[in-house]
């Protein structure tokens, strides 16, 4: 949500709730790996939202492993970032910043 321009997402702690409605708000459904302003969305059996990433592009994706403040932001080629955020029971999906 930061790197979308949401005021003050890079400080907060972000919860599902807000981050749903930014997703329905600010993106659509699509969006390709080479290509900028791809959200990358992994969510649970349950349909709940487990991890989420955006491409760069050029190849490169920005995530942030986990939510605790001394995890940090990486880049990565985007198809490693899709391999290392792997998880049993979890499915990827793409969403389009608009």
């Amino acid at each position: 949500m930061g790197a979308a321009g949401t005021r003050g997402a890079a400080t907060e702690w972000m919860q599902r709730e807000p981050f749903e409605a930014f997703l329905h708000a600010r993106t659509r459904p699509g969006g390709r790996d080479d290509q900028a302003g791809t959200v990358l969305l992994w969510r649970s059996r349950d349909g709940l939202t487990q991890h989420a990433a955006v491409t760069l592009g050029g190849g490169w994706a920005l995530h942030k492993a986990a939510q605790t403040w001394w995890t940090p932001r990486v880049v990565l080629p985007t198809p490693r970032l899709i391999r290392v955020s792997r998880s049993v029971g979890w499915w990827l999906s793409r969403r389009q910043l608009r």
